[in-house]
């Protein structure tokens, strides 16, 4: 098994707890780019067939929306939903299925993977949204124990 970057590691593992997710490959993001210059930003690969599970993961991006726009909400609404202040935007991106570790060779074509990611234009340098980790981890947390009606910690 691969070594898991320390910082994002609590996350990864805990998609791997989510039904139909293996995650594939992941990085907390460099500062100085890591030794190859490429992947500054942080990134969970993973794969996915269960579609309730990819839904939650998505859901990510709709914790950075202006609901009271979208949905003309009020303040007492508003004031009801958890909304965590995180240093850097997350999205979910399907992406083509191939390892970008090694030299194997993949269909062309064959998209079967995604990538939980923070766009690179959001934040100046990796370890500014190393705290993200953990707040997407809780939100996550919050959104499962909400459906399954267990509130505890």
């Amino acid at each position: 098994m691969e070594k898991i970057d320390k910082e994002i590691k609590p996350l990864v593992g805990f998609l791997n707890t989510l039904k139909g997710v293996k995650t594939l490959g992941s990085c907390q993001g460099h500062d100085s780019g890591g030794t190859t210059g490429e992947w500054l930003y942080p990134y969970i690969k993973f794969k996915c067939t269960c579609n309730r599970s990819l839904g939650l993961l998505a859901s990510i991006e709709y914790i950075y929306a202006d609901l009271n726009s979208l949905y003309e909400l009020n303040d007492v609404e508003l004031s009801g939903i958890y909304q965590p202040r995180l240093n850097a935007i997350w999205t979910i991106e399907v992406v083509p299925n191939n390892d970008y570790n090694s030299d194997e060779k993949v269909n062309q074509g064959e998209y079967a993977m995604y990538v939980l990611k923070a766009h690179s234009e959001s934040f100046v340098k990796p370890s500014e949204v190393y705290s993200d980790f953990i707040k997407i981890l809780d939100w996550y947390k919050t959104q499962i124990n909400s459906f399954t009606g267990n509130n505890e910690k």
